[in-house]
């Protein structure tokens, strides 16, 4: 089974926040207090976006209350409790900025593993951090030792909270394009690779808070080529040069058949097969016709998805924003595949009826 790991620059920068508050909050002398300090940084640090601030508000003040029932009564499953609250806090995070990507939703599985990873580092912490802490002391000053047990701590939780980026499963696009690959046709086959290519490469430009509206015009687009390749073999099949210079050998034949043709009812039996079989040429050649349109759209949409993925490249922060509204209207524009899809489809199945 394929295992990715998502966003790892998001796990890195709050893995970074946990650390830095941690650290800012051991150096009063107190896990508890650490804790508050790595669910405040990661709110501070990451800056949600607006839809999301009130959500990271609640998660944060969540975690703040439980650390300080923590502080003021430490009972046995205080530090369990802390961990799980802030495991639920990556989980929002993680969730938003999910969502806000596009991508798929976290099971509630995945996130009761995470609260609960979360929850043993800090009861882990909670355990041994203070004999470490004390041990340090004895050659550098108290709240130096502190802010070092607190940045561990709030590393740990962070660190236990990796199930949220694990996804299982294949990329479906990739997925499709693998089971495609040796089924196409060379050229087509090709295209399909510069396409799923280019869309690998505009994937990682896409910068954060554009979300789905640039991802999915570009997943939409990359599967329609897909497609799109998988139909034009199928017609390229039903219209191959060949079969279309056997049928003209044949009608030809039965023509020089039919002028040498003594009896006048096998002559009207061969012009009647040689009028089925120029029939049969004619939507032959009206096939080929769609297949070259097919091709031609092929390489559009693979020039589209290209001029993508540079244009997420080259992207600058100086109006990003009108930039990025113009190249999702563009891409939105252009995912209209699937249109000339169904005009193949049609063709190839009344090829291979006839």
């Amino acid at each position: 089974m394929d295992v990715r790991f998502e966003d790892s620059g998001l796990f890195e920068r709050a893995a970074a926040s946990f650390a830095i508050g941690g650290a800012a909050g051991g150096a009063a002398g107190s896990l508890a207090v650490a804790a508050t300090g790595s669910a405040v940084a990661l709110l501070l640090l990451l800056r949600p976006e607006k839809a999301y601030v009130g959500r990271w508000v609640v998660a944060v003040g969540c975690c703040v209350a439980v650390a300080i029932c923590w502080q003021l009564a430490p009972l046995a499953g205080s530090p369990a409790a802390c961990g799980a609250m802030l495991g639920l806090l990556l989980t929002v995070v993680r969730r938003d900025v999910a969502a806000e990507r596009g991508a798929a939703p976290l099971s509630p599985f995945t996130v009761a593993l995470a609260a609960g990873l979360s929850a043993c580092a800090v009861v882990i912490g909670a355990a041994t951090l203070p004999h470490l802490s004390a041990a340090l002391e004895t050659v550098a000053p108290g709240w130096a030792a502190g802010a070092f047990c607190g940045g561990a701590l709030g590393l740990w939780t962070a660190l236990a909270a990796a199930p949220l980026h694990l996804r299982l499963g294949g990329d479906a696009i990739e997925e499709r394009f693998a089971a495609l690959r040796l089924s196409l046709a060379p050229e087509l086959r090709a295209l399909a690779e510069r396409a799923v290519i280019a869309r690998r490469s505009a994937s990682r430009a896409v910068p954060e808070g554009a979300g789905a509206d640039v991802q999915a015009p570009i997943d939409s687009l990359t599967a329609a080529a897909l497609d799109l390749a998988a139909r034009a073999t199928e017609v390229s099949r039903a219209s191959a040069p060949e079969a279309e210079e056997h049928l003209r050998q044949r009608v030809s034949d039965l023509a020089q058949r039919a002028e040498s043709s003594g009896d006048g009812a096998a002559k009207q039996s061969y012009l009647r097969a040689a009028d089925t079989l120029s029939s049969q040429l004619e939507h032959l050649q009206r096939v080929r016709r769609v297949w070259e349109r097919a091709l031609a759209r092929l390489h559009e949409e693979v020039a589209n998805l290209e001029r993508a993925g540079f244009a997420l490249t080259v992207l600058d922060k100086p109006g990003s924003a009108a930039k990025l509204q113009l190249l999702h209207e563009r891409l939105r524009d252009g995912a209209t595949v699937r249109e000339e899809s169904g005009e193949i489809a049609a063709s190839a199945m009344c090829a291979r009826r006839e």
